[in-house]
């Protein structure tokens, strides 16, 4: 199930904005493979992992803990264990983004766990986690190919109501990625660490405000190795914009040689109501060329570490916080790729081959 739905989304205009410089020699002349990402919003299948091999470098997938964990103790890691291995038979690397507190804990699984019995059960979740599918990890013994997981996304838009209740707020999230870091780089001290994307939402705290804010607590920065943000818009300057103000957000706040990942970004092909994100079979096609060559064109300026579109596939029913989520993917609902899906197909491979213009 996908844990990335959302609110009518909105961008501010603003004047243009001096960026933060990147940190010295971290881009090399063509991107990793692992630069392209995507999101999926529905379970996977050995067909879909055969389309990614060789394209897709990196599967952003929800790791929902009251999924895994429904009762306290009590682990099911069967269908998280089948996707890291065809992911890792396809020569994908997962980046999972941990989110939800169980039943057993809270309500709601966006009320986040920060008292203490809160705190210590999301700590013991985060090492197993680590010690399942870090490096050494269970999972991997006796695999010929490992392919462990080394970067963890804490939460999902912590600035939005969505998924931080009761109300957005960059103390608490501190909180909850500093209990996170502990604990993953006390069994892996070479992970890193991604902070949850933000994402220009509503019902929310904007993106740059609360990074802002976030990286204004002493100490919070250096629980984190990449920020992270969501830039929704509908068009591709405004999706500049918004990185442009996440950059500035973390000059101000000394965290400027700090890598950002696009961990999604997307329109849709269609919609069941009217919305400025549905740009049809063509456009989704040419939005997606259009934003994935900005951030080339950008990255050692940006310091981009990678984007993730959402989604791999369109999905089976409309979602009332998202009118365009439904028709977001890179084949439809039948499995059949649309122009988007050849589009990313050729910018990755230009990409690699320094064609990407």
């Amino acid at each position: 199930m996908r844990a990335a739905s959302r609110a009518a989304l909105f961008v501010v205009a603003v004047l243009p904005l001096l960026l933060a410089p990147p940190r010295a020699g971290a881009a090399t002349a063509h991107p990793p493979r692992s630069f392209f990402g995507i999101v999926p919003q529905g379970s996977l299948g050995p067909g879909d992992f055969a389309r990614m091999r060789g394209v897709v470098g990196t599967l952003r997938v929800p790791v929902l803990w009251a999924q895994v964990e429904p009762r306290r103790g009590e682990r099911d890691f069967t269908g998280l264990d089948q996707l890291v291995a065809d992911a890792a038979a396809a020569r994908v690397r997962v980046l999972p983004f941990v989110y939800g507190t169980p039943s057993w804990l809270a309500a709601d699984p966006a009320l986040p766990p920060l008292d203490s019995a809160g705190r210590r059960a999301w700590a013991t979740f985060l090492r197993a986690l680590v010690r399942r599918y870090g490096p050494g990890g269970d999972f991997w013994r006796g695999t010929s190919s490992p392919l462990p997981i080394r970067y963890w996304q804490i939460w999902n838009e912590p600035n939005f109501v969505l998924f931080w209740r009761p109300r957005p707020s960059p103390g608490g999230y501190a909180r909850l990625l500093r209990v996170a870091a502990h604990s993953i780089r006390g069994v892996d001290p070479g992970a890193r660490i991604v902070a949850a994307g933000v994402a220009p939402v509503e019902a929310g705290m904007l993106p740059w405000t609360f990074l802002r804010r976030l990286l204004a607590i002493p100490g919070a920065g250096r629980q984190l190795d990449l920020v992270a943000v969501h830039p929704y818009a509908f068009r591709v300057s405004d999706v500049a914009l918004q990185v442009r103000l996440a950059r500035r957000a973390m000059a101000r706040a000394g965290e400027g040689d700090k890598p950002l990942l696009v961990s999604e970004f997307g329109v849709a092909s269609d919609s069941r109501l009217p919305t400025d994100f549905d740009r049809g079979l063509s456009g989704q096609a040419t939005y997606l060329r259009n934003v994935f060559r900005l951030l080339l064109r950008n990255r050692r300026r940006w310091h981009v570490a990678g984007a993730d579109w959402y989604a791999w596939q369109d999905g089976p029913a409309f979602d009332p916080h998202c009118v365009f989520c439904q028709y977001a993917g890179l084949f439809d609902a039948a499995g059949e790729p649309k122009p988007a899906w050849w589009a990313f197909a050729s910018v990755a491979a230009g990409a690699r081959v320094g064609t990407v213009r």
